[in-house]
């Protein structure tokens, strides 16, 4: 029998926890456990943060944590962020919001399993897609500043949720932390930005959440298709290779 690493596995295993008690607390039908159960799938993507730092920082890296670290995403990201849009939104749209729900636990999956074969390749130091965890938290942090300024958006839920699934299985470049390596110069604005999110997250922590996410998102969007189109230059300005004769 093949041995694991215990303590990025126990973070991984929390983020399972927290999904599950999550899926309790919705599936009680109380519309005032809805937001306790949002929070708690934001805690389970510390969780997953977690872990995935502890296995690059003691090079515990194995095919058996990426697989549980992906069944687990895909279960509190996937499943669960849907079930909770489902009670909250989708159930009343009948077809449509069974559609959009299929849509998103799909497009999820595909998400992560492209995620596990190119998990030694390019996605050493970025994302091919939007990740899961942000795209729930994307969701889930709407839901929680939605609910605490009694908005009443929860008809924009499904539009978010069919943005954020084509996000997912697009081919723009999304950046982790290991590459925007803060320790090197960066423009003033970085500072700024990030200042005020951390104040934000720490006085009005609803709102900080959703600026937080959304923040990624607008970021890493901008950034990825840069790149793109970068990259698209380069070959359309590459000289074309002489034609052998005879």
């Amino acid at each position: 029998m093949k041995k694991i690493y215990i303590l990025p596995n126990l973070f991984t295993t929390a983020n399972v926890f927290c999904g599950v008690y999550a899926l309790t607390l919705i599936l009680r039908g109380d519309p005032h456990l809805y937001i306790r159960a949002a929070w708690f799938l934001l805690l389970a993507m510390i969780f997953d943060f977690i872990d995935g730092q502890l296995a690059r920082f003691y090079k515990a890296t194995t095919r058996f944590g990426v697989e549980f670290d992906s069944l687990a995403d895909f279960f509190s990201f996937g499943v669960v962020t849907t079930v909770l849009a489902y009670r909250i939104v989708l159930q009343h749209l009948k077809g449509f919001g069974i559609g959009v729900a299929f849509l998103y636990i799909v497009f999820c999956a595909l998400r992560l399993a492209r995620f596990n074969i190119q998990v030694n390749k390019e996605e050493k130091t970025d994302f091919k897609g939007l990740p899961s965890p942000v795209a729930a938290g994307v969701v889930l942090s709407f839901i929680i500043f939605n609910d605490h300024f009694q908005l009443g958006w929860e008809m924009a839920i499904p539009f978010i949720m069919i943005v954020l699934s084509s996000l997912m299985v697009t081919s723009i470049t999304y950046p982790t932390l290991l590459t925007l390596n803060l320790r090197k110069k960066k423009p003033f604005l970085y500072l700024v930005a990030i200042v005020l999110i951390l104040v934000i997250l720490i006085t009005h922590h609803q709102i900080g959440v959703f600026v937080a996410f959304i923040s990624y998102l607008i970021l890493g969007l901008y950034q990825g298709i840069r790149l793109e189109i970068r990259e698209r230059r380069k070959v359309a300005g590459h000289p074309a290779l002489p034609r052998k004769i005879g």
